[in-house]
């Protein structure tokens, strides 16, 4: 079973804004040099406050701390590295109010690599928005590089009197963003060898940003939606077929509205091999989940049991049929059932000029195959694009062999059903003549 952390998604967030707040404010006044506010004191101790409760908890989920116990739903303490329990223990100590030097105040910084590590599970989670969450969380860190480049030059350059205290904060953020992006208009120059070795340094690290931002924008934008890149290939390949084959034209104008159906309902995706490589668990729970509702539709499987629902459930098969397709004609031996997701389906004679029902989403037809050797007594034909699951007869019969008890009642329910259907077929006949 998947241990669950205490530290939840929500306060993750809350970590994720105080160690944002703090690198913005630590490194601007270490360098402006401004008095704190109340406002700012009050920030100050609540996120030294918060800092504190992330490294309690994180002890506690580690097993850490005597006398108290795991988190709820916790079986076994989870390993706490050293590295993150230094990192944790440094950006909490309030060294602001401690008689140490200045710049150890920087060291509330280590909560950033708490940020990276949530943003990590963030990209993890939102597959989907994989190619997105990557580009926001590049300009975020960005951002901050930007911003702790800007005060490491204040830092180097001082604050000549010529300026007040935002203009030389702005003018620094313009340095470093021309730095960093490679332009460098030289209208800010370094004139000491720290600065100009820290100006080289920003340079040698813009290229890299450059490159970065070049092979990741072009990653993303050709990424962006795989699925319909894949289609597309698909179709080209596929139509370059046809074309080859001398396909009649009508037949490919047929075979590209299915694959354009397949795209607008699917995305192109077959559900039986999406579902393939998952666990046998997994593939159950999801089968239960598409195909529940539909199974206990049917008379025939009206009061079986949960295990041979979900055993059904994983031998069902998606097919789609196009309009005017036969999915069954009469006189043939029946050898599967079907269970209609999506469109109608007309049940018809044999000429298919009688239609003796139209069926919908929710119905099922073709029963009568699963547990009696006889051939289709009525043909079946798509009226429109059908989604259909159809169920085979060779496996339902191993289905049947596991749950004995069931087959008896399945065979009364099926021959009052027979019964029906024959008559149905007589008067539709009858009121014909």
């Amino acid at each position: 079973m998947r241990r669950k952390h205490p530290v939840n998604e929500k306060w993750s967030w809350v970590i994720a804004v105080c160690a944002t707040l703090s690198v913005v404010e630590i490194p601007t006044r270490l360098v402006l040099h401004y008095p704190p506010g109340l406002l700012l004191e009050c920030l100050d101790w609540l996120i030294t406050a918060v800092y504190v409760i992330d490294l309690l908890l994180h002890l506690r989920y580690a097993g850490w701390l005597p006398g108290i116990s795991l988190a709820r739903g916790q079986t076994m303490p989870v390993p706490y590295s050293k590295w993150w329990l230094i990192a944790d223990l440094l950006a909490a100590i309030p060294f602001r109010v401690l008689p140490v030097p200045a710049p150890l105040q920087l060291l509330r910084l280590l909560k950033l690599a708490r940020v990276g590590q949530t943003m990590h599970y963030w990209r993890q989670r939102a597959v989907q928005s994989a190619n997105f969450l990557r580009l926001l969380f590049f300009m975020y860190w960005l951002m901050l590089l930007t911003h702790c480049a800007a005060c490491g030059w204040l830092a180097l350059r001082g604050l000549p009197p010529e300026f007040d205290k935002t203009t030389h904060y702005v003018r620094a953020i313009y340095y470093s963003i021309t730095t960093l992006a490679t332009v460098g208009y030289g209208d800010i120059t370094p004139t000491t060898s720290p600065q100009m070795l820290y100006a080289m340094a920003l340079m040698i690290l813009g290229a890299g940003v450059y490159s970065y931002v070049i092979a990741n924008v072009a990653t993303i934008l050709a990424n962006i939606d795989p699925a319909k890149v894949r289609y597309r290939e698909m179709v080209e390949k596929l139509s370059a077929f046809m074309r080859y084959r001398n396909i009649p034209s009508d037949l490919q104008q047929r075979i590209l509205d299915y694959n354009a159906y397949l795209w607008e309902k699917r995305l192109g995706y077959d559900e039986s091999a999406a579902i393939a490589g998952l666990p046998p668990s997994l593939r159950a729970e999801v089968s239960m989940f598409l195909n529940r509702e539909i199974i206990e539709k049917v008379p025939l499987f009206k009061g079986a049991s949960e295990d041979f629902i979900r055993a059904v459930a994983m031998e069902m098969r998606p097919v789609i049929f196009t309009p005017g397709d036969y999915i069954m004609r009469a006189g043939e031996p029946g050898s599967e059932m079907y269970f209609i997701s999506r469109g109608r389906v007309e049940i018809v004679s044999a000429d298919g000029k009688t239609v003796y029902a139209t069926l919908g989403a929710g119905d099922f037809f073709g029963e009568m195959a699963l547990l009696f050797h006889q051939r289709r007594t009525a043909s079946a034909r798509a009226a429109e694009y059908c989604d259909l699951y159809m169920l085979e007869k060779g496996t339902f019969d191993n289905i049947l062999l596991r749950f004995p008890d069931f087959d008896s009642h399945l065979h009364t329910v099926a021959g009052k059903r027979q019964d029906g259907n024959t008559e149905m077929i007589r008067r539709a006949a009858i009121a014909k003549e």
